[in-house]
C-alpha cells in the first residue's frame, strides 16, 4: 500500500493559518469596498442634487432679474414717453432723449454683468439700444411675443457686431404696452445674456470630464449645456427612463450607451426648465479608489502581522511537540529516565505530564516484571532442588508399604501409602496447574497424615461445590493454609481444634476458604509478611503460594486474611476456569 505523502504540522499550520487569515481579510475587504462605495455614491448623490437645486435657484434668480429689469423699462416714464414720439418733434429733441434714456439703460446693466445687451424697438420706428450690435427680430418672433399677452419668452438669438460677425445670445422678448391703454403696443423688448452665461453657472459644479449639464425649456429645447453643439436641439427625455422625470426633482441610476450613470434633475417652478445633471458613475467613485488603495494596504499589512504571529505561534507550539517526540524516541529506545519540564497551560503541557506520567509507569512496570521473573526463576530453582530423585523415594516408600503389611503393621501403611501420594501428587509431573479434585485428594493424604500425628486432636470438614470439581487451579494451595492453621493457630492454643475448608464458585471466581477456631494471628504481620520478604524465612509457606497464584494471574487475586471472633480465616481467589490438565 502507497504511503501517504509526509507534511509537517508546521506547514499545516501556516497553511490553514493563511486560509483562516485570507478569507476573512478578502471578504471584508470586499464587503468594505462595496459598502464604502454605496455610501460616497449616496452621499456624492445628494451633494449632486443639492448642486443642481442650487443651479436651478441661480438661473431662476437670473431669469427673475431680467424680468424684473424688463418691467422697470416698462414702468420707466421716458421710456414710454420716447416710444410714443410721432418723429414730427425737433430732431435735437429725440436725439438728447435717446441719450439721456440709453445712458440709464446702460447704467442699469453695469449692476448685471449676466446682461449682455438691452435692445428696445418702438413699433413708431424709433429705437434703444446699449451697445453698437444689430439685432434682428423676425416677425414670426415677434408674433409669438404678442400672442403672450405681456408675458415673456426666452429664445436663441443671433446678433451683428461691429465687424458684421454674427454673436449666439440668449435673449428674452416682450411686448411693451401703453400702462394707460393696454390694448396700444408700443414696442418690443428684448434684453439678450451671452450664450455662455447660463454655462457660466454650473461650469465649476462639474464632476468629471465626462459630466454632462442640461438647461432644458418648457418646450424640451435645451438653452445651455455643457456640449455647446447640443444647444438648440430638443431634449429626448425616453433615452433616460422618461417617467423617471415626471417629479419635480430627484435623482435615479441609468444604463445609458452601456455606462451606469447617475441622473440629477431639478425643475424651477416658475419657468417650468429643468436643470439636468448626468454623471458617469464611475466618474463619482473616483474617490473611492483611494479609500480601495487603503484598505488593500490595510489588508496586506493585517495579512502580514497576522502571518508572522502564526509562524511564531507555530514554531514555540511545534517546539515543545518536537521535544515531545525527541523524548518518545528515547523511550522507544528503553531510555526510562526521560523527563519533559511541564512549561505552560494548553494541552500540550498536559500531554507533557501524561508523558512523564507514562515514562515513570512503564519503568515501574518494566521494575516489576523483571522482579517477577527473579522470582519465577528463584521458584524453579527451588522446585528443581525439591525434585531430589522422585523414582527412588517412590520405590523406597513402596518398599516400606509391603513390609509393613508384611509385618501386619497397617497403620504405618496407611501413612506411608498417604505419604506415598501425597508426595507424587506435590510433585505433580512437574507442573504448576492441576485440578481441584487433584488439590483436594492431595489434601485428604495430608490431613490422614496430621490426623495419625496429632491423635485425632483436630477435626477437619470438607465443603466442595461439585461444579469446580474439573476447575484449573495451583498446586499446592490449600496444603500451606491447613499447615499454617495447624501450627500458629491451634498448637498455640493447645486444645481440640477444628479446621473447615470450603471450596466454591462466585461470580468469575474459585474460591477457597480455610477456616480455624486457633489462636488467631496478627493481621498486620501477616500483611507485611505477604508484601515482603523476611530473612529467617517466616510466613514464607504462605508467602509462596500469594506470589504464586499473583504471578499466575495477576494482582487481583491471592489469599486474604481475617480474624474471627475464635480463630482465623483466610480466603484464596483465584479466576474460575475449566481446562485439561496432564498429571502423569
Amino acid at each position: 500500500m502507497r504511503s501517504k505523502r509526509f507534511f509537517s504540522l508546521q506547514y499545516k499550520v501556516l497553511l490553514f493559518s493563511c486560509a483562516i487569515i485570507i478569507i476573512p481579510v478578502i471578504v471584508l475587504g470586499i464587503i468594505s469596498f462595496i459598502k464604502s462605495s454605496q455610501i460616497l455614491q449616496e452621499k456624492v448623490a445628494l451633494s449632486n442634487m443639492n448642486t443642481v437645486k442650487q443651479i436651478g435657484n441661480n438661473i431662476e434668480f437670473i431669469v427673475k432679474n431680467i424680468g424684473d429689469t424688463s418691467l422697470y423699462l416698462i414702468q420707466n416714464e421716458d421710456v414710454r414717453d420716447f416710444l410714443k414720439l410721432r418723429g414730427t418733434e425737433p430732431k435735437e429733441v429725440i436725439s438728447k432723449k435717446k441719450i439721456k434714456i440709453e445712458t440709464d439703460m446702460m447704467q442699469l446693466m453695469a449692476s448685471k454683468t449676466f446682461v449682455d445687451s438691452i435692445y428696445i424697438k418702438g413699433f413708431n420706428n424709433f429705437e434703444l439700444n446699449t451697445t453698437g450690435v444689430r439685432n434682428i427680430i423676425d416677425a414670426q418672433t415677434i408674433e409669438k411675443a404678442a400672442g403672450l399677452r405681456g408675458g415673456t419668452m426666452w429664445y436663441l438669438n443671433k446678433v451683428i457686431n461691429y465687424n458684421d460677425k454674427y454673436t449666439n445670445v440668449f435673449s428674452m422678448i416682450r411686448i411693451v404696452n401703453d400702462i394707460s391703454n393696454v390694448s396700444n403696443k408700443l414696442a418690443i423688448l428684448k434684453i439678450d445674456m451671452q450664450e455662455n452665461a447660463f454655462y457660466n453657472i454650473y461650469k465649476d459644479k462639474i464632476i468629471g470630464k465626462n459630466d454632462d449639464f442640461f438647461i432644458i425649456n418648457e418646450a424640451g429645447i435645451i438653452v445651455s449645456a455643457t456640449n455647446a453643439n447640443k444647444i438648440g436641439q430638443k431634449f429626448n427625455y425616453k433615452d433616460y427612463g422618461g417617467r423617471s422625470f415626471d417629479a419635480s426633482e430627484g435623482y435615479f441610476e441609468y444604463l445609458s450607451t452601456g455606462k451606469d450613470c447617475l441622473v440629477t434633475y431639478y425643475t424651477i417652478d416658475s419657468l417650468g426648465w429643468k436643470v439636468l445633471n448626468i454623471v458617469p458613475t464611475k466618474e463619482l467613485l473616483k474617490e473611492n479608489m483611494a479609500t480601495q488603495g487603503a484598505i488593500l494596504a490595510a489588508m496586506l499589512i493585517s495579512f502580514s502581522i497576522c502571518l508572522v504571529l502564526a509562524i511564531l505561534f507555530s514554531k514555540k507550539i511545534l517546539r515543545r511537540i518536537k521535544l515531545l517526540n525527541k523524548m518518545m524516541v528515547k523511550l522507544e529506545h528503553e531510555d526510562f529516565e526521560v523527563f519533559i519540564e511541564p512549561k505552560g497551560n494548553d494541552e500540550v503541557t498536559l500531554l507533557s505530564r501524561s508523558f512523564n506520567k507514562m515514562a515513570a509507569k512503564l519503568k515501574e512496570l518494566i521494575q516489576k516484571v523483571y522482579s517477577v521473573q527473579l522470582k519465577q526463576r528463584e521458584a524453579e530453582l527451588r522446585a528443581l532442588q525439591a525434585q531430589i530423585n522422585p523414582h527412588f523415594l517412590y520405590n523406597t516408600l513402596d518398599n516400606i508399604y509391603w513390609m509393613g503389611r508384611m509385618e501386619k503393621a497397617f497403620e504405618t501403611c496407611t501413612l506411608v501409602e498417604a505419604l506415598s501420594k501425597l508426595f507424587r501428587l506435590s510433585l505433580n509431573s512437574g507442573n504448576e496447574i492441576t485440578t481441584v479434585r487433584s488439590e483436594i485428594e492431595h489434601v485428604k493424604n495430608y490431613i490422614v497424615i496430621q490426623q495419625a500425628r496429632y491423635r485425632n486432636m483436630i477435626n477437619f470438614t470438607l465443603d466442595i461445590d461439585p461444579e469446580v470439581l474439573d476447575c484449573v487451579t495451583l498446586k499446592l494451595v490449600l496444603q500451606p493454609l491447613i499447615e499454617n492453621s495447624i501450627v500458629h493457630g491451634i498448637e498455640q492454643k493447645g486444645e481440640t481444634g477444628q479446621i473447615d475448608i470450603v471450596i466454591k464458585h462466585e461470580y468469575e471466581n474459585l474460591i477457597f476458604i480455610v477456616s480455624d477456631n486457633g489462636y488467631g494471628v496478627d493481621l498486620d504481620e501477616i500483611r507485611k509478611l505477604l508484601n515482603e520478604s523476611s530473612s529467617n524465612n517466616k510466613g514464607l509457606a504462605i508467602k509462596n503460594v500469594n506470589d504464586r497464584i499473583k504471578l499466575y494471574f495477576g494482582d487481583n487475586y491471592g489469599l486474604e486474611f481475617f480474624n474471627r471472633k475464635s480463630g482465623t480465616t483466610v480466603i484464596v481467589i483465584q479466576p474460575f476456569g475449566r481446562g485439561s490438565v496432564d498429571n502423569d
